[in-house]
């Protein structure tokens, strides 16, 4: 699905584009499509209604039903790629982490399984620590029975900083410990082009 919403996408033209979308959908439409195996529910709901609009656009077309059907398949490849690259990135993480816990020394296959357990347990405790400086701040305003009367913002707030140093300090480290190819993200490339930008300035 991927490599033909790709080739949709690269194609400029924009008869041969639609053309190259009455194929997709067709082939992904018939009885024996499984494409009810290769996506979630998510992106095979919005398939459904890029039928829906495909179908529209077949019985009458015009220019705001051909807007809507391009838009459509535009967004469904955003979809389809986001979840192409995640599930490959997903499985060969796990694969170099297999080979890396089967030729490394046992010691340091433990220890590594040990901080992704304290990785984790870092993360719930940070973001518990901000649900309870929300229940503080929200005592502050109007009286809550669930907060004790001798915890008070200050507390909070410290219960707060700690978890973030903890959590900061565990994300240093994961960089190392676990085994990471995944492709940059299309925020961090767009940060590092508008830096980029106003450096050259």
């Amino acid at each position: 699905m991927f490599e033909l919403l790709s080739n949709i996408m690269m194609i400029d033209e924009k008869p041969q584009k639609l053309t190259l979308i009455d194929s997709f959908v067709q082939e992904y439409s018939g009885k024996e499509s499984k494409i009810r195996y290769i996506a979630s529910s998510f992106v095979l709901d919005y398939f459904y209604k890029l039928k829906g609009a495909h179908l529209n656009y077949k019985q009458e077309n015009n220019r705001v039903n051909e807007r809507e059907l391009l838009d459509m398949i535009k967004e469904l490849y955003l979809m389809v790629e986001n979840e192409y690259w995640d599930a490959h990135d997903i499985i060969y993480e796990d694969h170099k982490q297999f080979v890396s816990d089967t030729f490394n020394n046992p010691i340091f296959v433990v220890l590594g399984s040990l901080f992704r357990i304290v990785y984790h347990l870092s993360v719930f405790l940070f973001w518990s620590s901000a649900i309870v400086l929300y229940f503080t701040i929200a005592h502050l305003i109007v009286p809550l029975e669930l907060v004790p009367k001798w915890w008070n913002i200050y507390y909070g707030l410290f219960l707060l900083g700690m978890t973030t140093i903890v959590f900061a300090i565990m994300m240093m480290f994961k960089e190392v410990v676990i085994k990471k190819n995944r492709r940059e993200s299309k925020v961090v490339k767009n940060v590092k082009t508008t830096l980029k930008k106003l450096l050259r300035r």
